[in-house]
């Protein structure tokens, strides 16, 4: 860390005082790479990975409402900044009252990288806790659409595979719900959230054997972790 200061010290350029202020958020030093971050944005109001730090470092100190204004501030400045929309679709859901601005920059993300499984993945995401906030449904089926156009460029995405568990879930679609959880077992077998919703199908479709399984598993992965 000692270099880093020494650096942004000598020469407070754009890179010096970001690579200061990664490393500040490395060692867990939230509260100095805000202040730090915060002057850097100050310093430099138009650097997008400057802002992207701040959101990050405002994040880390559990301010997360002022940490997703200065993520969409980030990505308003450069909408092709991938960073910057990668740690917004990561927020998506900590600051309620801003779903709508995030849903937004979201759908610009896919729409921009329609070939890129998280750009599909966390629009999909802000169209669901949007939809939730609001009290609406009306876009279930584009998010559903999304998560399977994430899974069909990403077989692998555990985490796409959960969320549409989540959603046929919500949709008592119990089938495509347990397929899901399954799959996402399948990649992820520590995943226990997966695992307990695994159980809790099982068992309301009568599979009481491999609703047991499950909560074994599950109490294994509790008592080993």
């Amino acid at each position: 860390m000692k270099q880093y200061e020494t650096a942004a010290r000598m020469d407070p350029s754009q890179k010096n005082l970001f690579d200061l202020g990664a490393d500040l958020l490395r060692h867990q030093a939230y509260r100095p790479a805000l202040t730090l971050f915060q002057y850097a944005a100050g310093k430099y109001p138009q650097a997008v990975r400057r802002q992207v730090g701040l959101g990050v470092a405002l994040y880390s100190a559990a301010n997360h409402t002022e940490a997703v204004k200065a993520l969409c501030a980030a990505v308003d400045l450069d909408p092709t900044d991938t960073k910057a929309l990668d740690s917004l679709g990561k927020m998506y859901d900590v600051a309620p009252e801003l779903s709508g601005e995030v849903t937004t920059r979201l759908a610009h993300f896919a729409e921009l990288y329609p070939n890129n499984p998280s750009a599909n993945y966390y629009y999909a995401l802000g169209l669901r806790k949007r939809n939730l906030t609001s009290g609406l449904n009306g876009s279930e089926e584009k998010a559903e659409a999304l998560l399977h156009k994430a899974v069909a460029l990403s077989p692998g995405f555990a985490d796409a595979h959960f969320q549409l568990g989540l959603l046929y879930s919500d949709e008592n679609r119990t089938a495509s719900a347990v397929h899901e959880f399954e799959e996402t077992v399948r990649l992820r077998p520590d995943w226990k959230a997966a695992h307990y919703h695994l159980a809790q199908l099982y068992a309301k479709d009568g599979k009481v054997e491999l609703s047991r399984r499950e909560f074994q598993v599950l109490r294994s992965l509790k008592e080993n972790q």
